[in-house]
Parts: C-alpha cells; structure tokens; sequence
C-alpha cells in the first residue's frame, strides 16, 4: 500500500512551494517548518506532502512582512481570532493587504482536508522542439522579476519574429531552474519554432538564441488563472509528483497556452491558462 503522505526530498518540496531551500532551512532552525525526517548521516531534509500547505502559507506571510514570531503563532493557532490579533499588531504596514491575508490563512486551513493526491496530473512526453529563445540571470527572482523579465524578453522574440518574417510553431513557454536555492537564478523565455534560425545581427545582440528543448517525460498540471496564484498549482503537482514519481534534474517548464489577446494585450486572469510540465522519469 502506497504511503498517504509520503516523504518529499527538500528539492522536490522547495520546487512545489516555491520556497527556497535557502528560506526552509531557515524555517528549521525558526522551528516554524520543522523537517518530517533528517538523514543522520548527511544531514539532508525530508518533509511530508501534509507539509506542503504549511511551507506556503508562511511563505505568503513572510511575502507581507509579517514577523517570524507572528508567522510562528498563525501557524501554531491555526485560529482566526489569533489570525486577527497578529494582523492588527500590523495594521500600519498591511492596511492594504488584510484581504489577502485571510485569504491565505483560509487556503491554510482548507488545506487540511484538501485531496492534495487527487489532483488532474497527466503524464506526457514532450517531444524535442526547436526554439527561439533569452536567457538572463536574475538576482533573487520573485514574482515580480519573473513577470519584469518575460516581458522584456517576450517583446524582444516578437520583434526577432518580425524582422526575419518566421512565425513561432507554439504557445510561449518558460525554464525555471528545478531547485530553488535563493541566489540568482537563470530563467528562460522561449518561442518554439519549426526549426533553426538564421540570426540577424540585431537579435544576436538582444540575446536571442537558437534552442533545442529536448525530449522529456513530464507530469503536466494546468493553473487556471492569475500567475500570482500559480503556487497552489505547484504545490498540488509537487504532491503528485512526490507519490506517483521520480523527479530528474531538468528545467521545469511553463508553457503559457492561454495568455494574450489578438493585440498582444494580457487577457483577464479568469481567461489565463498556464501548463506546468515538471520532468521525471520515463514511466
């Protein structure tokens, strides 16, 4: 019989949560996310899928500044008058957040009896694929730089379009390194393409790149709506993943299937849909 809440490398639990392992092992030594498991000879942590909802929401509690001390006794309560004590400890700095923070601490407490393992993750394997592609480093990336950076690099890969008249053959997609480990981090922006192109000097100098995606087995799990929330989507695959898997060393992708309008412009957040295709290996 398969374990109900199995053990998840920190790896695999930094990916699906989209902390750090950096942050994790800070949460340790907090005791605010203490791991379900320790190897005794290498130190390394594991944590269990029953873990996941905690990690994110302190994760989104720290994102609004709220002390570690604070973050502890949410976390600890888990009630809502203590919820509400700590927020107002805060009011000053979070007027404008107290909406989304009873959001997360209800998506924390709603967690406890969510079907993390019953989620619509498919398997699929993604074929080698030519693509025209940017890549940039980006120094303790959030949110924020993420989107900062796809539309710089998006628009530049629209412009190579134009000029050397090649349309792309799909959806725009991402890499995001497989671990997240805190520091600076490579993320990459991609067009695919039927196949290779010839490089004006213009592109060249804007970053563009030839790219070969390789074939990759992948679980595949499609967020619905704004790319703010895509942490619960990775937190669910994450869970499949730690059960139904095993995970390889290979960039996780985005692939934005649902993004823009005709004009170019953002579609509205109940509109969006966004693959995510975390590699493992080959069943």
């Amino acid at each position: 019989m398969s374990d109900p809440d199995p053990l998840m490398p920190i790896g695999v639990f930094s990916t699906a949560t989209l902390v750090s392992i950096k942050a994790l092992r800070l949460y340790h030594e907090q005791g605010l996310l203490v791991p379900a498991w320790i190897d005794p000879a290498t130190g390394y942590r594991s944590y269990r899928v029953s873990q996941l909802a905690d990690a994110q929401v302190i994760k989104r509690l720290r994102d609004l500044d709220v002390p570690l001390a604070g973050v502890a006794e949410v976390v600890r309560a888990r009630d809502p008058e203590v919820t509400r004590r700590v927020i107002a400890a805060h009011q000053q700095v979070m007027r404008e957040r107290l909406d989304d923070l009873g959001r997360i601490v209800a998506e924390l407490q709603e967690a406890v009896s969510e079907p993390l393992l019953q989620t619509p993750v498919f398997v699929r394997t993604e074929p080698s694929q030519h693509a025209l592609a940017i890549a940039e480093m980006l120094p303790n990336p959030e949110h924020e730089t993420y989107t900062a950076f796809l539309g710089r690099a998006y628009a530049l890969l629209d412009e190579a379009f134009a000029r050397l008249q090649v349309a792309p053959a799909g959806a725009a997609g991402a890499l995001y390194p497989p671990k997240v480990d805190g520091g600076s981090e490579v993320v990459t922006a991609y067009f695919p393409v039927a196949a290779p192109v010839l490089l004006d000097d213009r592109s060249i100098a804007g970053g563009v790149v030839n790219l070969m995606l390789p074939t990759t087995t992948c679980a595949v799990l499609t967020h619905r709506g704004s790319f703010a929330s895509i942490g619960h989507t990775y937190r669910q695959l994450g869970a499949w993943v730690a059960t139904n898997a095993t995970v390889i060393d290979q960039p996780v992708r985005e692939i934005y299937v649902t993004s823009i309008d005709d004009s170019g412009a953002l579609l509205p957040d109940s509109e969006l849909r966004t693959e995510i295709a975390w590699p493992i290996e080959a069943p």
